[in-house]
């Protein structure tokens, strides 16, 4: 039988009290804090992390005031929202990994750091607002999307923090839920080369995510997906008017990107959870890139460790996304574009 867990308002209020330091009231969401740099969430980088080193970004040496922030940018589309969180230890002169975190559709940023906790990683962590359609914010790559330009904003915002902040190039990533993880995959395909890495969470994978998509470069690609998904079916199917694959039919032309032939699994949940991790191997390329799906038994529409209430269905507490994102971010930095010290600004 699912497991479901009953998550009230008051839960939900205290859960965000305990990441933020703040007294949520039902009906309105908690605004996260500024956590140091070295949280209970991180991992230690691997060996890979480790002997690559940082490249600072344009910002390096602009002052920065910690905490969490709501922002706008100027677009094509006109003015954009995000929220930017800077870590208390936060040092002008020390590159910074950066995370950008996408909501799902009817969400917004503030909403979807909460539940993540991805503030508490040390990073920079932004969280932009979807543009808004008939009263629900959304993203590209998913058929009610309001047609805004969703690749060109994420471009002007990766300009706009690299710029003004301390950004390690090395180490800026994307992840998002549902609609958002939609976003990541429409990155993935059209803005390759400003991120590290990406990881989906019980992503909407539309057609429109993946339209024109090349998959000829290797890319490091993280899934994670809930067998129990009743929004997002994890074996595919069809909504909005849309046939959509499942997360395995998904995620198998980002490992063929790389020449990998081989599937390993193995059971990663603690006490007793069923999450079984896929990692493909034996790939052909000389610099092949990680791909990995976790599966979440029975897990639902949900982001997997949730801080508060992320959706509906089982959500487990016993295995954290966040945790499992950041250990494979750290673990597998590599080089994008964007504003460097040296670079002529715009």
């Amino acid at each position: 039988m699912t497991k479901r867990i009953t998550t009230t308002l008051l839960a939900t209020a205290a859960s965000a009290a305990l990441l933020t330091g703040t007294v949520a009231t039902p009906g309105m969401a908690a605004t996260a804090q500024t956590a140091p740099a070295h949280s209970a969430a991180a991992h230690t980088t691997g060996k890979k992390a480790s002997t690559i080193p940082a490249a600072p970004s344009a910002g390096c040496g602009t002052e920065q005031k910690p905490g969490n922030d709501e922002k706008t940018i100027p677009t094509e589309d006109g003015e954009r929202s995000y929220r930017i969180n800077i870590p208390r230890d936060y040092e002008i002169s020390t590159p910074l990994p950066l995370v950008i975190g996408f909501h799902g559709n009817g969400s917004d940023g503030a909403e979807f750091q909460n539940y993540t906790g991805l503030p508490t990683l040390p990073a920079i962590t932004a969280f932009p607002d979807g543009d808004e359609s008939d009263g629900k914010r959304s993203w590209q790559g998913a058929p009610y999307a309001s047609g805004a330009d969703d690749v060109a904003f994420v471009s002007d915002l990766l300009d706009s923090i690299e710029s003004e902040h301390c950004i390690d190039l090395n180490r800026v990533y994307a992840t998002g839920k549902s609609n958002g993880g939609g976003m990541v995959s429409v990155l993935a395909c059209n803005l390759r080369d400003r991120f590290s890495a990406f990881a989906p969470v019980t992503g909407a994978y539309y057609p429109q995510s993946t339209e024109g998509c090349d998959y000829s470069t290797p890319t490091p690609m993280l899934a994670i997906h809930g067998t129990g998904d009743a929004t997002m079916h994890y074996e595919g199917g069809h909504r909005q008017g849309e046939d959509y694959p499942g997360v395995r039919e998904w995620i198998q032309p980002w490992a063929e990107a790389s020449g990998c032939e081989k599937t390993k699994e193995r059971q990663v949940g603690r006490k007793g959870e069923d999450v079984v991790r896929t990692q493909w191997t034996q790939c052909t390329e000389e610099t092949p890139a990680p791909v990995e799906l976790y599966s979440v038994a029975d897990g639902g529409h949900v982001w997997p460790g949730e801080v508060v209430y992320s959706g509906g269905g089982y959500a487990t507490k016993d295995f954290s996304a966040t945790d499992m994102i950041w250990d494979f971010f750290t673990s597998h930095p590599g080089t994008t574009d964007g504003p460097t010290q040296t670079s002529t600004q715009k």
